[in-house]
């Protein structure tokens, strides 16, 4: 009785088709949208720093970790939103700031409003002691500017799609390539 061979994993097979792929020649500037079957001619570089500048990870109050003891109570100087600078943070103040929200000159750590209490009066009661930098995303974090961010003969697929607005192209060298719906000739696979 014939027995059929197991199947190969996926990423074995696409691994070893694109081992016996071949460039077609030259390179031409694509839209990034129009990449599919293409790789990347030259390494892409993030013209950006993500995040730009030190935001809030979490919705709280951006404080001076030094002015912070249990149960202090801090007046709140402002609202800082997302995509909102907000002024220098006086000492011994808090603001009020939202997710993605840039940190105050003069801030330091975010405390998570579950840790705080929102009093009478524009004050708040900070029930957490913070460490320097907590809920705090540092500027450049995610991705340095100039930093490669997709290497040179990446193909395009849906996982290089996340890197295209932190590298800020919209066209890119690519190079085509060739690659045989069935075992290339003279491998042994």
């Amino acid at each position: 009785m014939l027995r059929a061979a197991p199947l190969m994993p996926l990423d074995e097979a696409l691994q070893r088709l694109l081992a016996h792929a071949a460039p077609l020649g030259g390179t031409e500037s694509v839209n990034t949208f129009n990449a599919d079957g293409r790789v990347l001619a030259q390494d892409v570089v993030s013209a950006l720093q993500v995040p730009p500048k030190d935001n809030s990870s979490m919705d709280g109050y951006a404080v001076r970790a030094a002015d912070v003891t249990a149960g202090v109570e801090l007046p709140v100087s402002q609202r800082i939103a997302a995509g909102h600078a907000g002024a220098p943070l006086a000492p011994g103040s808090a603001a009020r700031i939202f997710t993605g929200a840039p940190m105050p000159a003069g801030a330091d750590a975010v405390v998570m409003q579950e840790d705080t209490e929102a009093l009478d009066g524009g004050r708040v009661r900070i029930n957490a002691v913070p460490a320097p930098g907590q809920w705090v995303r540092a500027a450049g974090e995610d991705v340095t500017r100039g930093a490669v961010i997709l290497q040179k003969e990446s193909d395009w697929r849906p996982p290089a799609l996340v890197w295209r607005p932190a590298s800020a192209w919209l066209h890119c060298r690519w190079r085509r390539v060739r690659a045989w719906p069935c075992s290339p000739p003279a491998t042994n696979w």
